[in-house]
């Protein structure tokens, strides 16, 4: 009878154990980030077609549109940084999990109650809800990451994951805003976005739920899960060179950057005579970015996340140049592909830094799991909020021509919509040119 040497066995169970953590490890990589499909419809409707909405469908003036989604996205980020230190302060693995429970059915509800509403002060209490539920989301969803890209590598791939969901998300989006706003008649568009939102809610509250399912068994990274104490000052961020930095890059690329996708209705009506332009178009941008963030992972193997950061900068830069020197010819679409490119590599990098960054800090000693996340977003929130503004106002100026050639007008909005984002990529290349350190981030 033949004998089975049991060193084979060992290695074929070690084999076959390593497999099944591997698989494990990918179902809660899966499982946390597709969280982001719900996400990205809510974060991508404030960005790209509630200005809209407020202005020519639900009666509010330009300024005062403007003026109230910078006051919630305002508020938002001080909740965000306010959050996140109570939750490093009371410490406890399940403190994230319960912002989750508390503030998924609140922004689900609110976004849903902003497209059915037809009082002004109800849409904006619906829009305040809608914001307070998705910044308790935001902070527990978010300062997951930290727990879920806990080995070398896992960062890049964590992120690339979350965007891939996010893209489905705003592919989504891309077909409900764009069939809606073809309507002609603007109840039948309100009619249409009320129902496509109850979907948006739905998913949003169902996504975060198998996120935290999926993540149930995941510990902080920090000493003990149950330790309580007083989180670090927020002046030692501001110290820390890498941090610092970081956060004035994803200022730049959060207040600018994104202007063009604000804009994209009314650009649609400047540029092509139809508003519902602005849903295919921002399905090109969403496919580009879901076929190359593959391709930015697989790069992220080798690239540090600060040189990816600044090649994709630089595709945006290009792409909005293309569309400033043509904007209604062929080459558009080619454009807005680029962009998508573009905005998929960006994304990728920044939140890889971030979680590279905290976990850098806690090798160091570090217990503030959830407070760099919430500085983090705070940033993030306030340069949108400062975004949001400065579009609003351009709106509020109306159809200002800044003359043409050959009877060809151009307009302060078309204009801005390309000239600002082209800014924000040249001032985001200059911070991250600016920081060596960064390469050393994975």
């Amino acid at each position: 009878m033949a004998t089975v040497d049991p060193d084979i066995l060992s290695s074929d169970s070690s084999v076959r154990q390593g497999r099944e953590a591997n698989g494990s490890v990918l179902g809660t990589q899966l499982g946390y980030s597709c969280a982001n499909m719900g996400k990205s419809v809510v974060w991508t409707s404030f960005e790209s077609i509630m200005l809209f909405y407020l202005v020519s469908i639900a009666g509010f003036g330009p300024l005062a549109a403007g003026a109230l989604l910078a006051v919630t996205l305002l508020w938002d980020a001080t909740f965000d940084l306010a959050v996140a230190r109570w939750t490093d302060a009371r410490g406890g693995s399940q403190g994230l999990a319960r912002l989750v429970l508390f503030g998924a059915p609140l922004c689900g509800m609110g976004f849903w109650l902003i497209f059915v509403l037809q009082a002004p002060m109800a849409v904006a209490a619906a829009i305040v809800a809608c914001r307070i539920g998705y910044s308790l989301c935001d902070v527990g969803h978010n300062t997951l990451l930290i727990r879920v890209a806990q080995r070398p590598g896992d960062a890049a791939r964590v992120s690339g994951l979350r965007l891939l969901f996010s893209a489905s998300g705003v592919a989504l989006l891309a077909l409900a805003s764009g069939t809606s706003l073809s309507l002609a008649d603007p109840q039948a568009q309100r009619q249409s976005l009320a129902m496509a939102a109850m979907g948006g809610g739905a998913l949003y509250m169902g996504t975060l739920f198998v996120a935290l399912w999926a993540t149930r068994h995941l510990a902080p990274p920090s000493r003990a899960a149950g330790r309580t104490g007083t989180p670090k000052p927020l002046r030692d961020y501001a110290r820390n060179p890498d941090f610092s930095r970081l956060l004035l890059v994803i200022a730049a690329q959060a207040a600018f950057v994104p202007l063009f996708q604000r804009a994209l209705p009314f650009y649609g009506a400047a540029v092509r005579g139809d508003p519902g332009w602005a849903g295919p178009a921002l399905l090109t941008v969403t496919l580009a970015q879901s076929l190359a963030l593959p391709g930015w992972m697989a790069v992220a193997r080798r690239w540090s996340s600060r040189h990816i950061a600044m090649v994709a900068h630089a595709l945006a830069l290009l792409a909005m140049t293309g569309l400033t020197l043509a904007p209604a010819e062929r080459l558009d679409w080619a454009m807005l592909a680029l962009l998508g490119a573009g905005l998929g590599g960006m994304n990728l990098a920044v939140w890889a830094l971030l979680t590279a960054t905290v976990r850098h800090a806690m090798a160091g000693g570090s217990q503030d799991e959830a407070t760099p996340v919430g500085l983090f977003l705070a940033v993030l929130k306030s340069a949108a909020a400062a975004g949001n503004l400065l579009f609003a106002a351009i709106v509020a100026l109306g159809p200002v021509s800044l003359g043409g050639s050959q009877g060809d007008s151009v307009t302060l909005l078309t204009l801005s919509a390309t000239i600002v984002p082209i800014l924000g990529s040249v001032l985001a290349l200059a911070l991250l040119r600016g920081r060596r350190e960064f390469a050393s981030l994975r």
